[in-house]
């Protein structure tokens, strides 16, 4: 009911008429086949990412093994909001094993996650730079500061609370890295292919980290509305039309749904083959 009340909302703010003779040839579908494949990735280093806090606290598994699991949990993430049912799904196949308990599990879930607010927030300041922020110029140096404090708060809490070493806290964080990256070349892979002047690339994949911070809160599903009211408020922030970014918003929640489809298939074999661990 959110996610369509959000829904509503942006497009009766919106103009999107331009676009209704839009078709899937030249530079549209050149950029959605990299987008799609640059997603692809993207998931491939967040499941290396997890793994290393999996394997932290004592959990052998293979990487392909894995990736079926992370899988299986993007398809399910589709059902529930704020990935809920995939993170849910991941700790009790993994709990089923016994290695480690619900707590830990739920533990390195967290910090999973918290790597990868890390990570928005390292590379929303690296464009910070590049957005023409002339305005409030105090107010977005405090932000930034603030950014940086709580980069700086979590990577400290995964020594004191995890306890883990730091060459495996910096892996972890390099994979985060490495994920939002992917995400972000996405992102400018579709708007690339929607037309928009390379000059305006940082404001897009700006309000695109932002976002994805927007979608992770669990009132939508996979993040659709939230993320389209963000680029619409974001971009006129920032002084720009937002009917393309709200489009390229929508592509990018086709290509995690569809891509989130591959875990159907693996749903039913990734609980048999953790169950018979």
């Amino acid at each position: 009911m959110i996610t369509a009340f959000l829904g509503g909302l942006v497009l009766r703010q919106l103009d999107m008429s331009q676009y209704r003779d839009l078709s899937l040839t030249g530079p549209v579908l050149a950029g959605l086949l990299l987008g799609v494949l640059l997603f692809n990735l993207s998931k491939i280093a967040g499941a290396v990412r997890l793994n290393i806090y999996q394997r932290h606290v004592g959990l052998s598994i293979g990487e392909i093994d894995n990736l079926k699991l992370y899988y299986a949990g993007m398809y399910l993430n589709l059902a529930l909001p704020g990935g809920i049912g995939g993170d849910g799904y991941k700790i009790l196949v993994l709990r089923r094993q016994g290695a480690a308990s619900g707590k830990v599990l739920v533990g390195i879930t967290l910090f999973d996650r918290f790597s990868g607010l890390l990570a928005l927030l390292l590379l929303g300041c690296a464009l910070v730079p590049f957005l023409g922020l002339t305005w409030l110029s105090h107010t977005v140096h405090a932000w930034v500061a603030g950014c940086l404090t709580i980069v700086v708060a979590l990577v400290l809490a995964h020594r004191c609370w995890l306890k883990m070493r730091w060459p495996a806290i910096f892996c972890a964080c390099c994979c985060a890295l490495v994920v939002q990256a992917l995400q972000l070349a996405c992102m400018a892979a579709i708007i690339a292919g929607l037309g928009v002047p390379l000059g305006q690339y940082p404001q897009y994949l700006a309000v695109f980290l932002a976002s994805s911070i927007a979608a992770v809160l669990p009132v939508t599903i996979g993040g659709l509305g939230m993320r389209e009211l963000t680029f619409v408020y974001g971009l006129r922030l920032l002084g720009l039309g937002s009917e393309v970014g709200v489009l390229a918003a929508i592509v990018f929640f086709l290509i995690t749904a569809g891509s989130s489809l591959i875990g159907a298939a693996l749903l039913p074999g990734s609980w048999e083959t953790y169950a018979r661990s």
